[in-house]
């Protein structure tokens, strides 16, 4: 038996007992109802639904969660959290940042699906979704489905979803305002407002942020506006949404290891700067039965190098939801059509057009075990050329499903299994080769997943969560140093372990903690067996808050992440890309309406890196480094 194996079933027996160990003590307290009053979540069935009724793992992340946190970015937020793994380029506000949920490495953005009130965020390109246009304040919760929805949401659904659901009036009104400055002359400004006018709701939030950044040829300027307006009555909401956001960023590449060791703040050898404007107008309409949602988004790109792009895509999402005896059926069709034109060395135009119907059926097999099937069949068609009217041209066709077998237990707790199928298209950036205009049609992605999971409330308060995974991918995309491009790879394979537990310790202090274990590695092919880079096996968090009075509030967060080969090291040829700690800590303090919050990040100095890439010939270690110990002071207002 090999040894991957063994350490497999060494975790799952690990996971199965810590399951075991939480349903001894769960019953041995009283039913008291744990789950009444559980939060409301929309990612894991797009319909609104309590938490324990989701067959999978779900992580919800309140307001007061992220006050609480040392967070004063949607990405710190993201970083707290053991099963996500948050890879920073530049360092200030999120900027170009990568989420990873299930050991994906340098292709973690394309799997990892990121939605904004359930519109998706993620693009026809290998951008990474910017984090840094979502205003911290105007956020009400975040919702982590740990595990493929590609039934429910489609492409890039492969390892998750995180949906960031923004403050509504229709949820309580109020507004704040904030001033921040802190470290690398970073200066910020942020307001939101949320207001009943008559029967109808008003949101606004804005926010803006100028920093030099942490390293030479590193500057930053950000500005974010998004405004609802809703309107609630027997039963249905219905309203628009926009968001439009600026960013001017100047990105100073890597550098080699002497340069690392000798002066990590200093820029690499091809600097450039960036600018980015998008935007987004939105209509929907829901109710317990009917939610659909028409959307328009554009983002116009370009580089001080010359290169350029416009996307727009526009969208149409309805979807029902019926209760036919036993039987609750969503259904629902998801239409989205993109067009891309980009240019720079040459010019490519892209149309895609997506199509799909999906189906889940959640059937009760009793008063507590639900039995869920799922199906989804998407048609792609993309044409793509020098010219609008394109050269090449693809069709595909997927299908995708899933099954689960879940238990709500009397005692507050909930067990599932599940077994699934999800896919993952390629995009622009991963068909065309920028620097000779060559256009190959690679094959889409497909993979086979394997859950097992628990979620377990306590009467005592006490939250616990463990879930173990497997995926096995089939074509999975990826670029290849070698030849330039991005190419189809051999069978790969990803196992994994979440564990997560939130306790108080009085009235006054409570704790969370997380690991997260992720094996990823090549199944077959010339590469078989070897570690997949940029995946750290392990990853440890810990979260802690002390209330010294109503008032005043003191907040900590450790994170460490684990070693792993750097990018484009298929042959684990060189060493390891060091892991480290990072350790926030924040005071808060309350007067009246007033709010002082003072902020260390990295606490420790750790000297840092997310992402790095190895190259066979000298130098060999390339870093892209993450700010050394930083300061921030924030004095704000809520009203």
């Amino acid at each position: 038996m090999s040894r991957t194996t063994n350490t497999l079933i060494r975790k799952t027996l690990l996971s199965l007992a810590v399951a075991a160990i939480a349903s001894g003590q769960a019953q041995a307290e009283e039913d008291t109802g744990a789950m009444q009053g559980a939060p409301v979540i929309v990612t894991a069935t797009r319909f609104a639904a309590t938490i324990d009724t989701a067959p999978v793992n779900v992580i919800t992340i309140s307001a007061e969660d992220i006050a609480n946190s040392g967070a004063n970015n949607l990405a710190e937020v993201l970083r707290y959290q053991a099963g996500v793994k948050v890879a920073g380029y530049y360092g200030i506000n999120g900027g170009r940042a990568s989420i990873d949920l299930g050991g994906f490495g340098q292709n973690s953005g394309s799997n990892t699906l990121v939605l904004l009130n359930g519109r998706r965020l993620n693009d026809l390109d290998l951008a990474s979704v910017n984090l840094a246009s979502i205003p911290l304040d105007s956020i009400e919760r975040i919702e982590i489905v740990q595990g493929s929805a590609s039934v429910l949401y489609g492409d890039n659904a492969v390892s998750g979803v995180i949906n960031i659901v923004t403050k509504s009036a229709l949820d309580g009104e109020g507004g704040n305002l904030a001033v921040e400055v802190g470290s690398f002359n970073t200066r910020r400004l942020s307001a939101g407002m949320q207001k009943m006018l008559g029967d109808t709701a008003l949101s606004v939030n804005v926010d803006g942020l100028e920093s030099d950044g942490y390293r030479d040829s590193n500057t930053l300027k950000n500005a974010t506006i998004a405004a609802e307006l809703s309107h609630e009555d027997n039963g249905w909401n219905r309203g628009i949404r926009y968001q439009q956001s600026f960013e001017d960023i100047e990105l100073p590449g890597s550098i080699d290891e002497t340069a690392y060791e000798q002066d990590p703040t200093q820029a690499g050898s091809f600097p450039y700067s960036a600018r980015e404007q998008r935007y987004a107008v939105e209509g929907f309409i829901d109710s317990e039965t009917l939610a659909a949602e028409v959307a328009l988004r554009n983002k116009q790109w370009e580089a001080s190098y010359g290169s350029y792009s416009e996307l727009e895509t526009l969208s149409f999402t309805p979807r029902l939801n019926r209760q036919y005896g036993r039987h609750r059926v969503i259904a629902g069709i998801d239409v989205y059509n993109s067009t891309l034109d980009a240019g720079g060395f040459s010019t490519q135009y892209v149309t895609q057009k997506s199509n799909a119907l999906y189906l889940n059926d959640a059937i009760a097999l009793g008063a507590r075990t639900t039995f869920n099937l799922g199906l989804r069949r998407q048609l792609i068609e993309v044409r793509a050329g020098s010219a609008p009217s394109g050269n090449n041209q693809r069709s595909d066709g997927i299908t995708s499903w899933d099954v689960s077998l879940d238990h709500r237990h009397n005692y507050g707790a909930t067990s599932y299994l599940r077994i699934a199928k999800s896919f993952r298209s390629p995009v622009l950036d991963e068909m065309w080769n920028y620097s000779t205009g060559d256009f190959t049609l690679i094959e889409p992605q497909t993979a086979r997943h394997y859950e097992i999971g628990t979620r377990q409330t306590y009467t005592s308060g006490v939250q616990m969560d463990a879930s173990l995974f497997r995926m096995n991918l089939q074509d999975e995309i990826a670029y290849d140093y070698a030849s330039f491009s991005n190419v189809n790879r051999d069978k790969t394979r990803r196992d994994g372990v979440n564990l997560g537990i939130k306790t108080p310790i009085d009235q006054k202090a409570s704790l969370q903690a997380g690991y997260a274990w992720r094996k990823a590695e090549f199944r077959n092919g010339t590469h078989s067996g070897k570690d997949i880079p940029l995946v750290p096996r392990h990853k440890f968090t810990l979260g802690g808050q002390y209330n010294f009075t109503r008032n005043s509030h003191l907040g900590f967060n450790v994170v460490y992440t684990g070693s792993r080969y750097f990018g484009d090291d298929l042959d684990n040829a060189g060493k390891r890309l060091d892991g480290y700690t990072r350790a926030d800590l924040n005071y808060r303090h309350s007067f009246g309406q007033w709010k002082i919050r003072l902020l260390v990040q990295n606490l420790t100095d750790e000297k840092m890196s997310d992402y790095g890439f190895y190259r066979p010939s000298a130098p060999n270690y390339h870093y892209y480094p993450l700010p050394e110990r930083a300061f921030y002071m924030q004095l704000g207002a809520t009203f």
